[in-house]
């Protein structure tokens, strides 16, 4: 059977999506007070778990070790660590579009996050969900966090598109923002 394409896999990922995201609001508790009115409203934060098909429990618990792994790498100033789990001709999601390979994505990180070889900033990921796109992908979404160094911390949310290679899990496309 031969290896769907990236598109392909995409499009799979837009059809396995979930349907509208205000049912997955984390937190089951009361509302919050309405804030004061010249208060702008806080924005919700979906954090619950992301329906769809699973992956066994073994490969999941693979991929996020090695998530978990990638940023220890990163905390410990070792940056070809924290890409190793990118495959050679893996894609990162850029303001101009993808940018392909992995020393390049390096390079890319080291450039914006890194000084004087080590990062500027502590890296952890929050709110991980793992989802199976099939027997040999996966699509895993969550939270980045960078703390520390002096500077306000920065977050935003990923996506990351994994795959099944003779050498294990490894990643062939980020998007994160």
């Amino acid at each position: 059977m031969p290896r769907p394409t990236a598109r392909q896999l995409l499009a799979l990922a837009l059809l396995l999506a979930p349907a509208p995201l205000a049912a997955q609001q984390s937190g089951a508790q009361a509302p919050a007070p309405a804030p004061a009115p010249q208060a702008q409203p806080a924005q919700p934060l979906y954090t619950a778990g992301v329906p769809g098909p699973r992956l066994p429990e073994k490969d999941e618990a693979e991929i996020r070790r090695l998530m978990q792994v990638s940023a220890d790498a990163w905390n410990r100033a070792d940056l070809p660590g924290h890409v190793a789990d990118y495959t050679e001709n893996a894609t990162m999601m850029t303001g101009r579009g993808p940018m392909p390979g992995r020393e390049q994505i390096g390079r890319m990180l080291e450039r914006g996050f890194w000084k004087d070889g080590k990062p500027v900033q502590q890296l952890r990921f929050e709110h991980l969900s793992v989802r199976a796109l099939g027997r040999d992908h996966a699509l895993v979404t969550g939270r980045f966090v960078l703390t520390g160094g002096g500077k306000a911390d920065v977050s935003g949310w990923y996506s990351t598109t994994w795959e099944r290679t003779a050498e294990g899990w490894r990643m062939i496309h980020d998007h994160s923002s």
